[in-house]
């Protein structure tokens, strides 16, 4: 007996919590009577005809997803490491996973367990059900799987220690119904003995433990007991179980997600404590599913929509996290605010008379200090009178008025051998720091000899920890003029100017012994001069885009990746254009390669000057035009 504290887990005895005999639906007895006749006649009308077979899904991994139960939103994990998000579904559903059409796929499902109504979708994007029917009564909690191993996946519900399972997709009596686990046990289903049919587990976090039951079919069809096949640790009383195929070896194995950090741990031996997998994303709120859900869909249409014109040669827009409003840097010094798609009168910062505003310099760039909500500290990045830079410390406790803040520190002062080249953007990094792109001095074909020197901030991004004590330093090398940047978790993706050949686009990792991007070894893929052979690249972070100068265009303009809500399929997807070019491209990249990529055909009149991200990850194009638009989902 695998365990004696439950009178479900393979003890004698019965239910301690009695439910109608193989009845799945509060129902009147003649009601019942009427439905058994009805389904006898569809199960003679089926009998002569074969079930579908499901195509094997071959060389997908099962992966996992969340679900929002406080909005309906779902975030679904791909293979390549992609989250696609969309809405479906109302605060409170419950959510499912599972083959409901038969093609090999498992796509989103809601049970409404206010009601017993169950809603089902046929694709794993927003929209509504395409099927739905009541299964159970209020209270009941669902479960998906293919339990007759048809390669379809049907619904059964978990009440009290009781398992109700059902062979079709409709309102009738479970084909099975057994007694397996206890009051306030979470179902979970899986294929865990790889036979092709699913079987049923329940997650007992009292104890930490997930029980399985690895074949049902010498069950009998109305209130057995199954037996425990297999008892599992679950890594603490808060966590989720899921049950998943994560090495395509036909069978399913455990998987938790975590509270402290929110996390998935997959196994590939249920006997495994320390996990095969592991994945950083979600919110402890939310509910964790699993399934094989395909290959990412391709990028979706996207177009723009002009948020705000008028402005000034407009450089940059940043926010605070959270924030509503958006901060526009123009070159000339001025940072606007733009709330509401109206363009303030009050400034927000004018350093018009400290600022070189002509050719490649100017006022740059703006970063919010993570803290900004309670410490009133921002940063930015100019050219002086002199044309030297310098990076600005003000700070504004409580972000009240627009007026007056006090420079507090320059916390980064460079000379500059050139009025060229001079970089332009900050941001804060994942370590804290605040990170700074500088270009190799200007001129010509790295007319100083900076690119490869790691003695001098120039041709450089520069890492400077502006809240502590330790060190700042130059980060990486071999850059030309890195007018923007992008942190997105540990990796950095560099748009870096080039010469007269290529405009690149590179990524390194903060946590890479290499951090040498290549200028002036290298233009591009190509060894430098161009025509040029025999360049040591072996220490060299190559690009992952590299398109011609002047044939796709004259100078990069390096964007951001996409962590915004309200476009579903563009989540870690990097974009970027280009001053002359005037496109929109955007690609993702899985780690090692670009997994996927995309062009836009969107309506951009001007030159391209730089991208802007909001407070809430949506992102924005500025053109030499005044206009600050926005980029969303076309349609």
């Amino acid at each position: 007996m695998a365990d004696a504290r439950s009178s479900h887990l393979g003890a004698s005895g019965t239910s301690s919590s009695r439910v109608p005999e193989g009845s799945i639906l509060a129902t009147l007895g003649d009601m019942r009577k009427w439905l058994v006749f009805l389904l006898v006649l569809a199960a003679l009308a089926a009998a002569s005809v074969s079930p579908p077979s499901a195509p094997a899904a071959v060389g997908v991994d099962d992966e996992v997803g969340l679900f929002d139960p406080s909005t309906g939103r779902w975030h679904l994990r791909y293979p390549d490491g992609r989250l696609s998000s969309f809405y479906f579904g109302v605060p409170g559903d419950s959510p499912l996973l599972g083959d409901w059409d038969c093609d090999g796929f498992d796509t989103v499902a809601l049970y409404r367990r206010s009601s017993g109504l169950v809603y089902l979708r046929n694709s794993n994007q927003f929209g509504v059900g395409d099927r739905q029917f009541f299964f159970g009564i209020p209270g009941d909690v669902p479960v998906a799987g293919d339990w007759d191993g048809d390669g379809c996946d049907t619904l059964g519900i978990y009440r009290d220690g009781r398992f109700f399972l059902n062979n079709q997709l409709d309102t009738s009596f479970a084909d099975i119904n057994f007694y397996f686990g206890d009051v306030g046990d979470r179902p979970i289903a899986g294929d865990f003995n790889g036979d092709g049919k699913d079987s049923v587990g329940v997650h007992r976090g009292t104890d930490s433990s997930v029980y399985i039951v690895e074949d049902l079919s010498d069950l009998s069809r109305d209130g057995g007991i199954a037996m425990t096949d297999g008892v599992f640790w679950s890594s603490g009383f808060e966590a989720q179980v899921v049950s998943g195929d994560w090495n395509q070896n036909g069978d399913d194995t455990l998987g938790v997600f975590k509270p402290l950090p929110t996390s998935f741990v997959l196994v590939n031996d249920n006997n495994n404590l320390e996990g095969d997998e592991f994945y950083l994303f979600g919110d402890i709120r939310w509910l964790a599913v699993a399934g094989n859900i395909g290959e990412h869909p391709p990028l979706p249409d996207v177009t723009l929509l002009t948020v705000a014109s008028g402005l000034d040669r407009p450089l940059f827009a940043t926010a605070p996290a959270g924030d509503d409003r958006l901060f526009v840097v123009e070159q000339r010094g001025r940072i606007k605010v733009v709330e509401n798609g109206v363009v303030q009168a009050a400034l927000f910062l004018d350093l018009s008379t400290s600022v070189s505003g002509g050719g490649e310099q100017g006022l740059f760039g703006m970063a919010f200090h993570p803290n900004y909500r309670n410490n009133g500290v921002f940063y930015v990045h100019y050219t002086n009178r002199d044309g030297d830079t310098r990076v600005v410390e003000y700070r504004r406790p409580g972000d009240v008025g627009l007026s007056g803040p006090d420079i507090t520190t320059t916390v980064l002062a460079v000379d500059q051998p050139a009025s060229n080249h001079n970089g332009g953007m900050i941001q804060f990094g994942p370590d804290g720091r605040l990170y700074v792109g500088l270009g190799d001095g200007g001129g010509g074909g790295d007319t100083f000899g900076n690119g490869q020197n790691p003695f001098t901030p120039l041709g450089a991004v520069v890492a400077l920890d502006v809240d502590g004590t330790r060190p700042d330093h130059v980060w990486s090398i071999g850059l030309r003029n890195p007018w923007r940047f992008d942190w997105d978790g540990e990796l950095i993706y560099i748009g870096d100017v080039g010469q007269n050949d290529f405009e690149e686009v590179s990524i390194g990792s903060r946590l890479a012994p290499r951090r040498n991007f290549g200028w002036n070894v290298q233009e591009g893929f190509a060894c430098y001069p161009i025509g040029s052979s025999g360049c040591d690249t072996s220490d060299l972070i190559q690009p992952v885009v590299a398109y011609p100068n002047p044939a796709q265009g004259c100078s990069v303009a390096g964007g951001f990746v996409y962590r915004g809500r309200q476009i579903d399929g563009l989540d870690g997807t990097y974009l970027y254009s280009d001053l002359c070019g005037r496109f929109l491209r955007g690609f993702f990249y899985n780690g090692a390669d670009i997994a996927d990529s995309r062009e836009w055909n969107v309506p951009i009149e001007s030159s391209v000057a730089s991208f802007g991200e909001d407070g809430h990850g949506e992102l924005y194009v500025l053109t030499f035009d005044g206009k600050l638009s926005k980029i969303v989902a076309a349609g």
